[in-house]
This record gives C-alpha cells, structure tokens and sequence, in this order.
C-alpha cells in the first residue's frame, strides 16, 4: 500500500471523490453536505492523502488549516475508505498520518464533523483520543452531525 498526495485533476481522485459523495447522499440529506471539493484540494492549507494499490486509490482523507477566532485548528475532511478494504486499519493509518502531519505543522487542535450513522468512524475517532464538542466554523447544531476534537501535544 503506498501513501500518495491527492490531486484534482487525477481521474481516480475524481472518482473516488464521487464514490464518497453518493454514500454520503444515501445516508444524510443533500443540504447537511459539506464536504471538501475536488477545487479545494489545490488550496494551500489543504493535506489530502490516499492509499493506493492495484486496484487504485482505496483510502483517503484530508487535514485542512482553518482559523476561528484567532484559533489555529486542523479540520479533517473526506475521511473515506472503500467497502473492500475496511477493517484492515486502512482509516487508522490515514489519521495517523494527518494527526502526525498536523504535530509537524504545529497544529494545536484538530476538529471534525461526521454523521451519526458513521458509528465505526466515531469509534476510530474516540480511539485516537477524539472528545465530542460543540460546533465550530460554518456548522450548524444538526442532529444528523457529531462533532469532534483532539488536543495535540506541540512541544
């Protein structure tokens, strides 16, 4: 398996950016979408990563620098890994990177946003250390949405 940048213009990003899009679709109302576009992966305060093999790209996720309030945070994004591959640690692998990218960056606080019926992922994230917050950003309170925080150590 080999960790790769994710490009815009790559074919199998785009594909894989749609796969994810049609699940998200089937579980939550298309007004509650807000995911990270094909376009802003060119932004420069924008880390998307993947893992591919022969079969393509299967995992994914992304670490996008945001400030609130004067407050530095990393915000993770399309956290995706295909039906075939889960449960090998595909998305454990994938955070660690971004959570390790992050410590680099000096990224105090890292946040996210999933769905309620994204449970496997909420697991992963309360493994990792992720405590439940508030909304942040943009967001809004959803009942549809968990939102999430980890506290990096950057000494």
């Amino acid at each position: 398996m080999q960790l790769i940048a994710l490009q815009p213009e790559d074919p199998k990003v785009q594909a894989l950016y749609l796969e994810i899009d049609r699940l998200m679709n089937s579980l939550y109302p298309i007004a509650s979408d807000q995911s990270l576009s094909l376009e802003e992966l060119k932004q420069p305060n924008v880390k998307a990563i993947g893992l591919a093999n022969e079969d393509g790209i299967v995992a994914c996720g992304a670490i996008v620098k945001k400030f609130e309030k004067s407050t530095l945070y990393g915000e993770i994004k399309r956290l995706y890994v295909k039906p075939n591959y889960r449960g090998k640690g595909l998305s454990r692998r994938i955070m660690q990177t971004l959570l390790h990218y992050a410590g680099e960056a000096q990224i105090p606080l890292i946040r996210l946003e999933t769905g309620i019926q994204q449970t496997e992922s909420i697991a992963l994230y309360e493994s990792l250390g992720f405590d439940r917050c508030p909304c942040f950003g943009l967001y809004r309170d959803n009942p549809l949405s968990v939102f999430m925080e980890l506290k990096l150590n950057n000494n």
